[in-house]
C-alpha cells in the first residue's frame, strides 16, 4: 500500500458478508444497496477486524458510496484490546460480561439492541462520513456498526469499505520538535493527516492505474472512455457485457478493419450470429450471372462499392435492432463502400433471398385438390415448400 499502511477492504458480496450480520439490506453487482422496502433501517455489522498487535492506533476509514438527500446513514466505530465487553443485559441487574464477537451473531438478540450495544461501550459515531481518520480509536480490533436510515424509497449504494491501519503519521519526517507531543490524535497530528490523505490517495490511484485497463475489472465509466479512447463509435449500444469483449479483440480488428473479416467479427461479437457477406466479385463471378442479371442486381446492387450482409431475422427483430447493426458494421467497414443490410427471413419470396438449407427447404410431395367438384379429373401433384 502506498502510505505503508495495512488494510481490509470489502468491496464483493463475499467480504460483506463473511463475519458480519446484515439486514435489510441486498446485494446488486458485489454492491451493497438499501432501499427501505420493509420500512425498516438498514443494518451492517461486522465482527472484529483484527490487526494482530495489541494497542494498535487505527489510521483511516473510506467508505465509497451514494447517498440520495432522502437518506442517511450513521456510522458506529468501536476499538479495543479484547473481545469482550461489560453491557446491560434485559432481565438482569447490574452489566453482564460478552463476547462481541459472539453477542453480533447471536440470532436471539434484536438487531436494535446490537446497536445500543455500540452506544453503551462508547463507540465513536458518526453521520454520513465518506472518508475519517481514526487517530482516536485504538486497541488489537475494530468493529464497525453502519445504521441506513431512508426517508423515502431511494436506493443509497455503498461500493465499498477500507479499513486502514495502523496509523503511520507524515509527522515521523518532520523535525523531532514537531513530535516531541505522544499524543497521536493531536492537533497538529490529524492536520496534517488531511495532507497525508490526499497524498495517499493520488498515490494509490497511481498504483492501481494498471486495473483501470483491465476490461474485465474496470468500471463501466472507464470502460466507455477506453472504447472512445480505442475509437469505437456507438459504444453505448454495444451493451457493457458485450464491450468489454469488443474491446479485448479491438488490437485484432483493428489490424483487419475495412475487410470481409473484420465485418464478419464485429457481428459475430455483437450480435452472436455468423453473417453471410457477399462482395461485387462473388456475384459477377457467377456462372448464371449473365443470364440472371436484372434479378441478381436488384438483390446484389450493380455498384462495385456495395456489399451484401445477410443476418438472421431470429437476431433482428424490430427497426431499431437493424439500425444498431447496421451501425456497427459501418464502424469497421471501408470508407468509401456501401453496406446493403439483409435480414433472412422464414417466408418465401420469389425473386428475393431465399436460399435452401438457410432460411428455407424442401421436403416431400403432398397432394393438394384444386376443384373439389372435379376431384377425379383434376388431381394434381405439386411440390410443396415448406418454411423453416
Amino acid at each position: 500500500m502506498a502510505s505503508g499502511a495495512k488494510s481490509f477492504i470489502l468491496n464483493r458480496k463475499s467480504d460483506w458478508q463473511s463475519k458480519s450480520i446484515i439486514k435489510n439490506l441486498e446485494f446488486k453487482n458485489d454492491v451493497l444497496i438499501s432501499s427501505n422496502k420493509s420500512g425498516e433501517n438498514g443494518v451492517y455489522i461486522s465482527e472484529s477486524f483484527d490487526s494482530l498487535q495489541t494497542e494498535t492506533v487505527w489510521n483511516r476509514l473510506r467508505l465509497d458510496v451514494d447517498v440520495p438527500p432522502s437518506a442517511i446513514y450513521k456510522l458506529r466505530i468501536y476499538a479495543g484490546d479484547t473481545t469482550e465487553i461489560m453491557i446491560p443485559m434485559p432481565g438482569i441487574k447490574g452489566r453482564s460480561r460478552v463476547d462481541i464477537n459472539e453477542y453480533i451473531i447471536d440470532p436471539d438478540v434484536d438487531i436494535n439492541r446490537k446497536i445500543d450495544m455500540f452506544d453503551d461501550i462508547g463507540a465513536e459515531v458518526y453521520q454520513n462520513p465518506q472518508d475519517i481518520l481514526l487517530y482516536g480509536l485504538k486497541g488489537r480490533y475494530l468493529w464497525v456498526c453502519l445504521e441506513i436510515i431512508n426517508y423515502e424509497q431511494e436506493a443509497l449504494s455503498i461500493k465499498s469499505m477500507k479499513v486502514e491501519f495502523p496509523q503511520i503519521s507524515f509527522l515521523d519526517y518532520l523535525p523531532e520538535i514537531y513530535r516531541e507531543s505522544e499524543d497521536k490524535n493531536s492537533f497538529l497530528a490529524r492536520f496534517v493527516g488531511i495532507f497525508q490523505s490526499i497524498y495517499v490517495d493520488l498515490e494509490d490511484k497511481i498504483d492501481y492505474t494498471p486495473l483501470k485497463f483491465d476490461t474485465d475489472r474496470t468500471t463501466k465509466d472507464f470502460l466507455n472512455w477506453i472504447a472512445d479512447w480505442l475509437s469505437i463509435k456507438d459504444a453505448s449500444i454495444w451493451g457493457e457485457k458485450r464491450l468489454r469483449q469488443l474491446i479485448k479483440e479491438a488490437v485484432k480488428i483493428y489490424k483487419i478493419k475495412g475487410t470481409k473479416r473484420a465485418i464478419a467479427k464485429v457481428v459475430q461479437e455483437y450480435a452472436g450470429i455468423e453473417p453471410i457477406i457477399v462482395e461485387q466479385f462473388d456475384v459477377k463471378g457467377n456462372m448464371y450471372y449473365d443470364k440472371q442479371r436484372t434479378v441478381v442486381e436488384n438483390l446484389f446492387g450493380n455498384n462495385g462499392y456495395v456489399f451484401t450482409v445477410m443476418v438472421s431475422g431470429n437476431y433482428v427483430k424490430d427497426t431499431e435492432s437493424y439500425f444498431e447493426l447496421l451501425r456497427v458494421i459501418n464502424g469497421v467497414k471501408p470508407v468509401d463502400s456501401i453496406c446493403n443490410l439483409v435480414v433472412l427471413n422464414d417466408q418465401i419470396y420469389l425473386d428475393y433471398h431465399c436460399y435452401v438449407g438457410i432460411n428455407s427447404f424442401i421436403t416431400t410431395n403432398e397432394e393438394l385438390v384444386l376443384n373439389t367438384n372435379q376431384r377425379d379429373v383434376n388431381n394434381l401433384i405439386i411440390s410443396k415448400a415448406v418454411n423453416t
